[in-house]
């Protein structure tokens, strides 16, 4: 039988745009959710490193400074 109700809400949805966008709505807030718990942990992670090893975060940041400015050529 749920196959069968399944079906059926499946069908109902497609020819429900209420339905659609609420369903679509919900999926949108899982992903910004996980992606955003994906980010706080990096910048977390990030500002541990950083908090660890000031030099070597320091020698990284110029040494991404200097290459982006020797792609860029601004001279």
């Amino acid at each position: 039988m749920s196959a069968g109700s399944t079906r059926t809400e499946s069908q109902s949805a497609a020819l429900n745009p209420r339905a659609c966008k609420n369903q679509l709505s919900e999926e949108c807030d899982s992903i910004r959710e996980d992606f955003q718990l994906l980010v706080d942990d990096v910048g977390s992670s990030i500002q541990t490193y950083c908090t660890k090893r000031p030099l070597m975060a320091g020698l990284m940041i110029f040494a991404i400074g200097f290459y982006v400015g020797w792609k860029v050529k601004p001279w």
